[in-house]
């Protein structure tokens, strides 16, 4: 198998449901873009390290003028092997992950083997 070619967002809507979309396996060692469209501080990600290694998911410095506070986000996973750590990631600032073309970059590195993970995105509705 290979990973996306993308991270998918799902939009959520104020005072509103809606059945939980399907998840995106990462099993291979890579970076995957999320096509953001420049809306970054609604944006969460859902992660679940099912792999018997541990894993480092990195949401990755933004590239350009507009992320003048660029750094990586690095998030350390635990080896579980039974789907049980679970990782609620975000919002992200514009300024720290945005690349110019909009979109953000989220790597994924397992400590051995492949890595087993499941990614869903989720962007907050405004505030009214």
């Amino acid at each position: 198998m290979a990973n996306p070619a993308a991270i998918t967002i799902t939009d959520l809507t104020a005072n509103a449901g809606l059945n939980q979309p399907a998840v995106q396996t990462i099993d291979t060692d890579g970076t995957v873009p999320s096509p953001a469209a420049g809306k970054t501080d609604r944006l969460i990600l859902e992660l679940i390290n099912a792999a018997a290694a541990a894993l480092t998911v990195t949401v990755k410095a933004g590239v350009g003028e507009q992320s003048v506070q660029a750094k990586d986000l690095v998030v350390a996973m635990a080896a579980t092997g039974t789907a049980t750590d679970k990782r609620i990631v975000g919002p992200f600032e514009s300024s720290r992950f945005l690349k110019a073309n909009g979109s953000i970059d989220v790597a994924f590195l397992a400590a051995s083997g492949s890595p087993n993970c499941t990614v869903r995105a989720y962007r907050l509705p405004k505030a009214v």
